[in-house]
């Protein structure tokens, strides 16, 4: 049942097909992005067909910041980038007053389906769509008896890979964010994807965005210690910096062994933490010191209520991660003891209204929807879902190590090809021109001027 809805679900959508007007597929902005060179053009290719299902679909959500680029259109450092795909169907759970994927839904021309198996069979009784994003973030869930959200991740891909199952068909699938809140969720996904030989992709925007300067260890390097940087509650973003800290430390010499043990801390317990040497506070000072809006003064005295998951792996690398939010200004770092030497990067948002890191997050999915190949390995996602877990139970229980044998996952980085930006920091000019026109209803209202 959908608690954010001001109306019943039926209603809404009647109502709703009734007042959008009709629009061509995408606006006339990105039309310079498809323009076609003079003389004998290849013979091209219908464009793949995806079903969307999404928790909820607003302004800034993530469902709006993926799901718009594909219908309107990319904005890149490069200049828009004009979708490979299509988005055919859309599924939402709860819609609300202040929904916006119905009505962009409509001007697409693609279908909002009553059922999750609706939009992906087009109404009929078969997988009838080359593949599917799942964008299960926001929304109004219950929390946990640890004060999670319960995104109800695994139920929705459940059904998912129920028509996968019935159809005798798997089709490429990303899902966003978490695998589920829970291990045992996230693992049971991995296995039925693993098992459906779906093409599965997921995670955060994160390790796609810029970085500043551009570190990424070559595959086959020496860490012994890093730490991640970031900010707010474990429960919504520590994911984020586990993210962070993973796609960087997974190529190291050997690959991801898994983990062997996790521990969350809060409060006073994390700078005892870094005073017995538990985290490292040159990495620490190292990846904030990269971050250019960073607050002055001692984190030390700045931040109030600091968190710190510290993560042991099998090989016998330690990592860490730090949410210090008075300091870091909204910010993300990363540094390690590479090769014997101390690096350290800026992970850096666009936060601009097109929120552009997104883009990239973006491109990778269409990438992933176009070839059937995942541009990074599901194995790290299944590794920080299960890393966040541990961590939150660890910290409500006061800090207790959690041993994690069954966080024993092994995958290699090598081989995967994600598309992130070259430059350090957000240059594009067109992000700055979002959104184009025609979907200006969906400008957040922390960026609409009196005028507006």
């Amino acid at each position: 049942m959908s608690l954010e809805s001001n109306h019943p679900r039926r209603s809404f959508l009647k109502q709703s097909a009734i007042a959008v007007a009709s629009m061509s597929l995408f606006p006339e902005w990105v039309a310079g992005a498809q323009a076609q060179p003079a003389g004998p053009h290849p013979v091209r290719q219908e464009p793949k067909k995806i079903a969307l299902i999404a928790n909820i679909y607003r302004n800034s959500a993530h469902a709006d910041v993926i799901g718009t680029k594909l219908f309107a259109g990319i904005p890149t450092d490069e200049g828009i980038v004009a979708p490979e795909v299509r988005i055919v169907s859309v599924w939402i759970d709860q819609i609300g007053a202040n929904d916006t994927g119905v009505r962009i839904a409509k001007m697409n021309n693609a279908t909002v389906y009553d059922t999750i198996a609706g939009a992906l069979t087009l109404g009929g009784d078969r997988l009838a769509v080359d593949g599917v994003i799942y964008v299960g973030e926001h929304g109004e869930y219950p929390n946990s008896r640890y004060g999670v959200k319960m995104y109800p991740r695994m139920n929705y891909l459940e059904q998912i890979f129920r028509v996968f199952d019935a159809s005798g068909k798997s089709v490429p699938l990303f899902s966003d964010k978490h695998l589920s809140y829970s291990w045992l969720d996230s693992k049971w996904v991995y296995d039925r994807a693993k098992e459906l030989r779906v093409p599965m992709m997921a995670g955060s925007s994160l390790p796609v965005c810029w970085r500043d300067p551009g570190l990424e260890h070559p595959i086959g390097t020496k860490i012994t210690h890093a730490v991640a940087i970031g900010y707010a509650s474990l429960d919504a973003y520590g994911f984020h910096v586990a993210e962070i800290l993973q796609c960087m430390v997974e190529r190291r010499a050997g690959g991801e062994t898994g983990v062997a043990s996790v521990q969350g801390l809060l409060g006073d317990a994390v700078w005892k933490a870094m005073d017995d040497g538990k985290i490292a506070e040159e990495l620490v000072d190292a990846a904030c010191n990269s971050i250019k809006g960073r607050a002055s003064g001692s984190y030390r005295e700045l931040v109030k209520e600091p968190k710190a998951v510290l993560i042991n792996y099998n090989d016998g690398l330690t990592g860490a991660i730090l949410m210090l939010d008075e300091y870091v200004n909204s910010s993300w770092a990363y540094a390690a003891r590479a090769d014997g030497r101390v690096v350290a990067t800026e992970f850096v948002l666009d936060h601009s209204m097109s929120y552009s890191h997104f883009s990239y997050l973006t491109l990778n999915i269409q990438k992933l929807m176009v070839t059937g190949k995942p541009t990074a390995p599901v194995e790290r996602t299944l590794l920080t879902s299960g890393i966040m877990d541990m961590a939150i139970r660890s910290a409500v229980e006061g800090g207790k190590v959690r041993e994690t044998p069954f966080l024993n996952i092994r995958y290699s980085a090598e081989g995967f090809e994600p598309i992130r930006p070259t430059s350090p920091r957000p240059t594009g000019k067109d992000m700055e021109n979002w959104p184009p026109k025609g979907y200006e209803f969906i400008i957040p209202e922390k960026f609409k001027t009196p005028t507006s």
